[in-house]
């Protein structure tokens, strides 16, 4: 519908709108000749010559951007080999990993939290003790009476002779404490896990492969850089005098290092997180190696006196360290008290004591162990190392 005015060539405009939709102006990149697409976009120009290019007519190719060449590859040449002088050589950088490897073991070995150890002693209530003192002087009294009065000394005898079992048995009793208890432990069968019926709350032994938590354990003077638990025990050679009465050796430092770490049941497959970090007290029962070290010597190691300096302790004379420690992937039992939370699985130390029950038959009494408790494997490598 038209308004007003003359009405419009048809023709006219089918060959102009025919015409600007086939063949469209080409402006060659050139944005003086873009019309009103180019003030649309507010482009400007980027040189004088451009819009004097020709309207047709091939693009020219794109200049090609090249970087710089770096000095390891302009040294090579079309045939691949290196040409021109080496570049300077870098420190290597598997130097570089092992003295970070070191540091990074020592600021490890510092940030595991020192640990105490649970005391190993004997059952025995202190009314026995005093009651079988009580009855052995009552027997020696009624012997002696027995000699002086009837001149007959088989009371004594008999009284001495009892008074002598009971000793040795005792005797024997402190001797074999740590030595009966591991033996127990490592006895004793491990604790089948049910889905449906967890002993939550209950005494666990679990045995399997362990693995570091987010803390691992660096030990001091062997090749184990992630363990979970570590031992050290440092001993001075004692004068001869001392050595004649006494043992030859005197302790001057122990410690020992633990860190929450994983045990993987090997029966069912179950994953269990063990509490072991600051303030637990852990009964170990591992098999240690030892280092011998003779400080007036030249060669001395540097691990041993950095070590000695940093604990405050003389590593003067000929020293004796015995390091004990349980590496990851090694396999381990775990005895503690199971407990739930949320979804997982921990293991933590028991509240009170674990006892190992009396053996008539090997003449020990019931022994009592604190703490978590922790057994080695049984046969570790047991090479002695000379510093």
């Amino acid at each position: 519908m038209y308004v007003s005015g003359r009405a419009p060539d048809r023709k006219r405009e089918r060959q102009l709108s025919s015409g600007s939709v086939a063949t469209p102006p080409y402006t060659g990149g050139d944005v003086s000749r873009s019309g009103e697409l180019g003030r649309m976009f507010d482009v400007s120009s980027s040189s004088p010559a451009s819009s004097s290019r020709r309207s047709s007519g091939p693009l020219p190719p794109p200049p090609q951007l090249r970087p710089p060449p770096s000095p390891a590859l302009s040294q090579l040449s079309h045939s691949g080999l290196l040409v021109g002088p080496s570049p300077p050589h870098a420190p290597s950088w598997r130097k570089a990993s092992r003295m970070r490897k070191a540091a990074g073991a020592g600021e490890e070995a510092a940030a595991a939290p020192v640990v105490a150890r649970g005391r190993t002693r004997l059952g025995v209530p202190l009314a026995c003790y005093v009651l079988v003192a009580v009855a052995a002087l009552a027997g020696l009294g009624v012997g002696v009476f027995f000699l002086v009065s009837w001149r007959r000394w088989e009371g004594l005898a008999g009284a001495g002779g009892a008074v002598a079992v009971a000793a040795a048995v005792l005797s024997w009793n402190v001797a074999r404490c740590a030595a009966e208890a591991e033996r127990f432990f490592r006895r004793s069968p491990d604790t089948v896990f049910d889905q449906a019926d967890m002993p939550i709350g209950e005494l666990v032994k679990i045995t399997g492969q362990v693995t570091c938590g987010r803390i691992p354990v660096g030990a001091c003077f062997h090749d184990a850089a992630r363990c979970v638990f570590t031992s050290v025990r440092m001993y001075g050679r004692r004068g001869w005098a001392w050595a004649c009465c006494c043992s030859r050796w005197q302790l001057r430092h122990s410690e020992a290092r633990s860190t929450s770490f994983y045990i993987s049941d090997r029966n069912s497959g179950r994953r269990f997180y063990v509490r072991a970090g600051e303030g637990t007290k852990i009964t170990w029962m591992i098999k240690r190696k030892t280092v011998r070290f003779d400080g007036e010597t030249k060669g001395s190691s540097r691990s041993l006196k950095s070590w000695a300096e940093s604990h405050g302790v003389s590593c003067d004379g000929a020293v004796r360290v015995e390091e004990g420690f349980i590496r990851e992937g090694d396999t381990t039992s775990v005895i503690g008290v199971l407990k739930k939370h949320h979804a997982y699985d921990v293991v933590d130390a028991p509240d009170g004591v674990v006892a190992t029950g009396c053996q008539p038959a090997r003449f020990m009494f019931p022994v009592l162990v604190e703490g978590l408790v922790f057994i080695g494997s049984e046969d570790p490598d047991e090479a002695v190392y000379i510093v």
